[in-house]
């Protein structure tokens, strides 16, 4: 998609990569800021030099409030160090160093190979060498804190080129997919136990996109030689979320599914699971995403990007918003039956999906300017640095929830960025 020329004066303002613009330098200096004091809020505050890892649990003061680090945040926090890298080097030492703890402390072991830990802790006071520490002894093991742990990594190779690097991203992988894909019903189971297997009525719309977004698409893209061994689960999986990962009659997303991937259907007696426009804008740009890869035929790109398409156009639509539409930003969850909100707190990655859905289509600039200026005005703190998770039905920030958790650092606003 072409960028508008405002968001081409905000693109150069991260990248450094323009002379000038006629255009209003308050707006677009508020990508550029997002992007230092985001990373820069987790560099000044959660960074621990000792160790090379980052503090996963922050306030919204910047106070480092436990011991613990998150596999999903550290790795998140990497990839966002190494995107930046480019414009700045010493991001990149610090990704290098975080990439070096998760892999020395941050992984288990069973007959598969290696898996990643949930967490560990990280005491502020010592030296740290990973001696008899606390760490998770979990024997369940989730697939969105496994694809995600190889989020940071697949941005650090892709940065980097290091073939030793590389060679654990690919054992990493091919032990994720023995342990979480389905040999008969294909795609992916959402848990696993160590030592008995998948675990039943696991399955849902997460275990089908989060490992395609969180790094598979990614290590496609990186990883030219070993193309094949992802093309076939990428293609898998988008045919499963072409064929059952839209509801057609409520226009959501299907979210639960059974073990041969019939979806949940919810009922006035029972709802299956509430449902959030940022799952549906995230699918939407998984198809429009999914519609340029070559790998995949050509009549079938053809219609993945008119579900996409779709998929905007059906949720634009839905009486889910303010007066002034989306550009006002929208609530989290929401009854599919009714459209009635089940969470109001507006979140920071929902609002992140849908502005990269909106950049992927040229007729919805209008629509994703709109929502860019609102993300921009309301999550980004400027008090403190970083930005909030949550904003309240009156776009006041809910600063109970922490800036920094077990699955929030700096990935989904820098995923943004890179698509805008």
């Amino acid at each position: 998609m072409k960028l508008s020329n405002t968001l081409i004066l905000l693109f150069c303002i991260v990248s450094q990569s323009c002379i000038s613009s006629h255009h209003s330098e308050v707006t677009a200096g508020q990508v550029g800021i997002e992007m230092t004091s985001l990373i820069g809020f987790f560099n000044a505050n959660a960074f621990n030099s000792r160790s090379g890892a980052y503090y996963s649990e922050i306030d919204n003061r910047g106070e480092v409030v436990s011991d613990k680090v998150y596999t999903v945040a550290l790795s998140r926090m990497i990839y966002g160090l190494a995107y930046s890298s480019p414009t700045n080097p010493e991001n990149l030492l610090k990704a290098q160093l975080a990439a070096q703890f998760q892999l020395n402390h941050m992984l288990g072991e069973d007959e598969h190979g290696s898996y990643f830990l949930s967490w560990v802790n990280v005491p502020n006071n010592s030296s740290f060498n990973g001696n008899g520490v606390l760490k998770d002894e979990s024997q369940q093991l989730d697939v969105w804190q496994q694809a995600y742990g190889l989020n940071g990594l697949v941005e650090l190779y892709r940065q980097t080129k290091n073939e030793q690097l590389l060679f654990t991203i690919r054992e990493l992988h091919k032990a994720f997919v023995k342990r979480f894909r389905d040999p008969i019903n294909l795609g992916f189971v959402g848990a696993y136990e160590i030592g008995r297997g998948q675990i039943s009525q696991s399955k849902s719309i997460q275990s089908l996109m989060y490992p395609v977004t969180a790094y598979m698409a990614n290590l496609w893209m990186a990883d030219v030689e070993y193309r094949r061994e992802y093309e076939t689960i990428l293609n898998e999986h988008i045919t499963l979320l072409g064929d059952i990962g839209w509801n057609e009659d409520l226009h959501w997303i299907n979210v639960k599914f059974d073990e041969r991937w019939q979806p949940c259907e919810s009922t006035q007696d029972n709802t299956c699971s509430s449902v959030s426009p940022g799952h549906n804008f995230q699918l939407a740009a998984l198809f429009l995403r999914a519609s340029e890869w070559p790998f995949i035929a050509a009549q079938k790109r053809v219609i993945l990007q008119e579900k996409g398409q779709r998929i905007i156009e059906a949720t634009l639509a839905k009486p889910i918003y303010g007066e002034n539409g989306i550009a006002q930003g929208f609530a989290g969850g929401f009854n599919p039956l009714t459209n009635q909100p089940s969470d109001i707190r507006k979140a920071w990655w929902q609002h992140c999906e849908a502005i990269i859905a909106l950049s992927l289509q040229d007729e919805y600039h209008n629509e994703r300017d709109a929502l860019l200026a609102f993300f921009f005005a309301h999550f980004f703190d400027k008090e403190y640095g970083g930005e909030f998770f949550f904003l309240d039905e009156h776009n006041q920030p809910v600063t109970s929830e922490l800036k920094g958790s077990i699955g929030k650092s700096v990935y989904h606003t820098v995923e943004m960025i890179r698509f805008l």
